[in-house]
């Protein structure tokens, strides 16, 4: 618990239900709010304090001060483990509980309460821009390693907060978007994840999204956070908004919104207290809310925390270790592990300048940064450098090119360093194509043409364009390995490790082959056309030719797969079988169990990941493998029932190296009693029978209503992106000042002498001026200093050409803050 300047002891003498009863109406309207950006509101007189909350998918990102800035850009150091996109590649839950608890100790000094993370979005698409924060396209996987995560979290004391409840799954309108889901690909894809966390890992918190799922938005959606998350599921907690996804409090707090962040939103606190005076809200529910946000603060108080402080040196063990187990080979063809003494030519700036983290809110300032280079050069690696291009997107260097190609053509092995960059992909917006930047790919072909041996070192969140690939001689990707991530990539380029990693994504082609293409990203209404259909299940079924597999890594040993057999026992289906590594070095084998779904009347995936282990086998050794499930997570949602239903037929257990290699199979027959039927309309059936190409014409009814029209752009209202209201006269001037002050710290930023300061402060500014056109005229209202409620309703009324309603509001708005 954060023990700020004017905040209140906690009194152990008083509990929930009395604190409760002595709250006047008021202060419980200042207690479901936040204050000073990253705290819960303190109530001196009753000795309520306030805790504190802040960001930390993969390290803590506790702002320097306590003056309630945003910080993105001054924070306290902290341990910057992989991302959340590069840990699901080690498919291992047990090192996500121990990467959580880490984070919880180190937020439990540094004096952090609340934990906003994991985010476990499914990966829709490979162009969202914060897919480095996310686990996986598979809800089973994201739904095991994030439980993992919240059990470490919480383990500390520290109370975790899994986010972005649900169906947020891009950034251009992340803030304004309405999520088009249909009933069944919700409960089956985009909730499944958050009901296991919530099921078997019981967080404390969940936070809501900013969008709108099927019209409503979340932190008002009643059947989202009361319905199904409390009601069907159990949860017990505290809901909390995304900071600033608040739009009516009231309506808010009546579906289940319990907590507004950032809070110090003097109009959200006059409509509570307003709608209770008159009826409109009860005073029970609003007690309901306030209940919560008192439980939460009792949990901070009374918690066991750890007695001591964190073992620094430990944590950065850990990340390395982390970073090892979940970097992927993605290709080779014998080219690795790198022979002792080679002959090395290294290429490219992120061999010295690597991306580690991600950018956006979940930046961390690294306790330590080890880069590859540092890792060479600490070993005594012998190697000519020749840094090929300037920045992850900047202009080609001719110069640089030039030192490069001369270096290539020395015959040496060369190691190429690329990926993707801050400035391509971020939190606040997407990207608009898988393609490395263009530095980066003209310089690698060149390479390629002078016939060098070329190994590809990538960094980066997401998936990218790999047109050369059988030109290469070996990829290894780090995706985002955390400030060790130099002495990670070291031991496995020099095999000291052995690579373990699969991916926990598909990787396409392009981003055109991807099941979301034809509306990803396209405006406002964001139509989930495919359904069910996403990453494998929706490759499988379409027959999209690949560039890598759902579950596909590589190691510098193999393993042979024997001896499956299946049985059915009180509930649960147990498969065994016996891995055996027929290489010559020790390593980990990632066995995935996916299940075949017979061909009924229901539309299905063709397979769907039901288990998975990690199996350490020495070299020349076999050891055994049990996986199992439940066999009731065999049932599909039935959208006419309302509920899930298992229905006979001839299933096939599938043992796999990837979600494209099986290796072994059995048969599981089901007799559950309930023969196939579909129970949709015959147009949904035939356009789904297979994964539509499109948004097919039976999608409204698949949906269950009609799919509405998007807002006019040169509308302003208060859901209005400010880059769209730049298309009126005073969204443009609206538009202009809100970038003027980002805009200039970013060219100051780009006219820095070239070095790591140069870096971090473009990178800082860059994510602000990319991210602050997609936010809204409401959000800008969401917090103490922003806008205030009043003057932007105004602004829409001007800007709609009805100024005598603006100045209403204006002058409304005045007195209402005189008289508070």
């Amino acid at each position: 618990m954060d023990q700020g300047a004017g905040e209140a002891a906690p009194t152990a003498a008083l509990g929930v239900e009395e604190l409760l009863a002595a709250l006047s109406l008021e202060e419980k309207a200042r207690l479901v709010e936040g204050s000073e950006w990253w705290q819960t509101f303190a109530i001196e007189r009753l000795g309520i304090p306030a805790i504190y909350l802040t960001d930390g998918p993969h390290g803590v990102r506790r702002v320097r001060g306590a003056d309630g800035a945003f910080g993105i850009a001054d924070n306290l150091p902290a341990t910057a483990f992989p991302t959340a996109a590069t840990a699901a590649n080690s498919w291992d839950p047990e090192g996500l509980r121990r990467m959580g608890a880490a984070i919880g100790h180190e937020a439990v000094d540094l004096g952090v309460d609340v934990l906003l993370a994991p985010g476990v979005n499914i990966k829709r698409s490979p162009l969202c821009g914060r897919n480095f924060e996310y686990y996986s396209e598979d809800p089973l996987l994201a739904g095991e390693l994030g439980a993992g995560f919240v059990r470490g979290v919480q383990e500390q004391g520290v109370a975790a907060s899994v986010k972005h409840f649900a169906a947020n799954s891009n950034e251009d309108f992340r803030f304004v978007g309405d999520s088009l889901v249909d009933e069944r690909a919700q409960r089956e894809i985009y909730l499944r994840q958050f009901e296991r966390i919530v099921r078997t890992a019981r967080p404390a918190t969940v936070m809501c999204a900013y969008n709108a799922v099927n019209g409503t938005f979340c932190s008002e959606h009643r059947e989202l956070l009361t319905g199904i998350l409390r009601e069907e599921w159990g949860f017990e907690g505290l809901v909390v908004t995304d900071w600033g996804a608040m739009h009516d409090r009231v309506v808010a707090v009546r579906a289940g919104c319990d907590l507004e962040m950032p809070g110090d939103n003097r109009h959200s606190r006059r409509e509570l207290v307003a709608a209770v005076r008159d009826g409109r809200l009860s005073a029970g529910t609003l007690d309901t809310a306030v209940r919560r946000v008192l439980g939460l603060i009792e949990r901070s108080v009374r918690a066991e925390r750890p007695a001591s402080a964190h073992d620094p040196a430990a944590h950065a063990a850990l990340a390395r270790d982390l970073a090892v187990d979940s970097a992927v080979l993605l290709a080779n063809d014998g080219a690795l592990p790198l022979d002792a003494g080679a002959e090395l030519v290294v290429i490219g700036e992120m061999f010295e300048r690597m991306r580690y983290q991600g950018a956006g809110s979940s930046l961390v300032n690294p306790t330590e940064l080890v880069s590859p280079r540092d890792a060479f050069d600490a070993r005594g690696v012998r190697y000519r450098y020749a840094r090929g291009y300037r920045g992850s997107y900047a202009e080609r260097d001719e110069g640089l090119e030039r030192e490069a190609l001369a270096a290539a053509r020395s015959g040496a092995t060369v190691l190429f360093f690329g990926g993707l960059g801050d400035l391509e992909e971020s939190e606040g917006f997407d990207r608009s194509t898988m393609a490395m930047a263009p530095s980066q790919t003209a310089l690698l072909e060149a390479i390629l043409d002078t016939g060098a041996r070329v190994v590809l070192v990538l960094f980066g969140g997401a998936p990218v364009e790999l047109p050369f690939l059988d030109r290469l001689a070996a990829v290894l990707d780090l995706y985002l390995p955390g400030m060790l991530g130099g002495e990670a990539a070291a031991r496995l380029l020099l095999g000291e490790a052995t690579p373990s990693g699969k991916l926990a994504e598909s990787w396409p082609l392009t981003a055109a082959d991807s099941s979301a293409a034809a509306d990803f990203d396209r405006g406002v209404v964001a139509r989930y056309a495919e359904s069910i259909y996403v990453g494998y299940r929706y490759y499988d079924a379409a027959g999209t030719v690949l560039r890598f597999p759902f579950g596909h890594g590589l190691s510098y040993t193999r393993f042979a797969y024997r001896d499956l057999s299946v049985e059915v026992r009180d509930g649960r289906v147990l498969a065994r079988a016996t891995i055996e590594n027929v290489g010559d070095r020790d390593g980990v084998e990632i066995v995935q169990l996916y299940v075949r779904n017979p061909r009924g009347a229901v539309f299905k995936a063709e397979k769907e990941l039901r288990a998975f282990a990690r199996v350490a086998v020495p070299a020349g050794a076999a050891e055994p493998v049990e996986l199992g499930f439940a066999i009731d997570d065999l049932a599909y949602w039935d959208v006419a029932e309302h509920g899930w239903v298992l229905e006979n037929g001839e299933y096939e257990v599938l043992l796999a190296a990837s979600a494209a290699d099986v290796r072994l199979r059995a048969p599981l027959p089901v007799d559950s009693g309930r023969p196939s039927r579909s129970p949709y309309p015959a147009a949904v059936d035939a356009d789904y029978r297979r994964p539509p190409v499109g948004v097919p014409a039976s999608f409204p009814a698949l949906l269950g209503h009609a799919v509405p029209e998007a807002r006019h752009p040169s509308r302003l209202t208060m859901d209005t992106r400010l880059v769209d209201a730049r298309r009126s006269l005073l969204g443009g001037l609206l538009h202009r000042g809100a970038l003027s002050r980002a805009s200039k710290d970013y060219r100051a930023a780009l006219a820095l002498p070239d070095g790591p300061e140069r870096d971090e402060r473009v990178k800082h500014t860059h994510f602000l001026v990319r991210m602050l056109p997609t936010l809204a005229l409401r959000t800008l209202t969401m917090s103490s200093g922003g806008l205030p409620h009043h003057v932007a309703l105004a602004i829409a009324e001007f800007a709609a050409w009805h100024p005598i309603r603006g100045l209403r509001l204006l002058l409304a708005g005045r007195r209402a803050d005189r008289a508070a």
